[in-house]
């Protein structure tokens, strides 16, 4: 079946923020694919947001694997004909002193991050340059820009994700394909905190942040919308920081 409407793939959807993603889109007039590793909290998601299914697509995405990102994307390309947005927001997380880090643990964390985010967009390209308005946005992090004790290989990803995403807005501009991305700074999602192998609440973060409180998942997703709209048409190879100011005066 093909698709009249522009369609967007959010990876990593099975939870809060990719699920706002994926409301948002869905609001725009997107159709939507909601793809986790997790296929029953995907599942859980698309039918909250369409239970006809018309308009939301699931598909299960191990971004951690070549076959299954590009078996995903030609899933989704059959279903709808057509890709026009990929967010890169598959993520997981560990956290370790640098000198107890082993190499499962670091390759953990880049597999998915980075090495996941440059998967899908070497299989979404040749779908992507075929649409009128395509654009990638991947999800980095404010740990990209602050030195973050114990969580060095997901700052390293991040910051990759950052370069990545100035290198293939000049690569892939002759296509009319904008990459772009968004660095999220403390957001109040289902994931717990913890500094030094011990839980922070979310009340202690939002204080060292200037705005003293904790980002949420719809602040973030309104700002992914926005930047795959025409009213962002001129943005390309940058990084949006969405963190309340934290980046400039963060106080822990």
């Amino acid at each position: 079946m093909s698709s009249s409407r522009p369609v967007a793939l959010v990876t990593g959807s099975g939870g809060s923020l990719g699920s706002e993603m994926c409301k948002q889109f869905l609001d725009d007039g997107y159709d939507v694919v909601v793809s986790d590793l997790r296929e029953d909290a995907a599942q859980e998601v698309a039918k909250t947001l369409d239970p006809t299914g018309e308009r939301v697509f699931t598909v299960s995405i191990d971004v951690g694997s070549t076959q299954s990102v590009d078996e995903g994307i030609a899933k989704i390309v059959e279903r709808f004909g057509r890709l026009d947005v990929l967010v890169n927001n598959a993520g997981n997380f560990r956290q370790n002193s640098t000198h107890t880090y082993s190499d499962e643990d670091w390759r953990f964390i880049t597999n998915v991050h980075l090495d996941g985010a440059f998967r899908c967009c070497r299989a979404a390209y040749p779908h992507l340059k075929k649409s009128p308005y395509p654009t990638v946005i991947s999800i980095a992090s404010i740990a990209a820009r602050i030195g973050l004790p114990g969580r060095l290989s997901y700052s390293v990803s991040k910051a990759g994700l950052e370069a990545l995403t100035r290198v293939l807005a000049v690569e892939w501009a002759p296509d009319n394909i904008r990459v772009v991305g968004i660095a999220p700074g403390f957001t109040k999602t289902q994931n717990r905190i913890f500094v030094d192998g011990k839980e922070v609440t979310y009340e202690a973060f939002a204080q060292a942040v200037p705005m003293k409180r904790m980002g949420r998942p719809e602040e973030q997703a309104s700002v992914v919308v926005f930047l795959a709209s025409q009213k962002a048409s001129y943005i390309n190879g940058q990084t949006i920081v969405v963190d309340g100011g934290a980046t400039i005066d963060l106080r822990v």
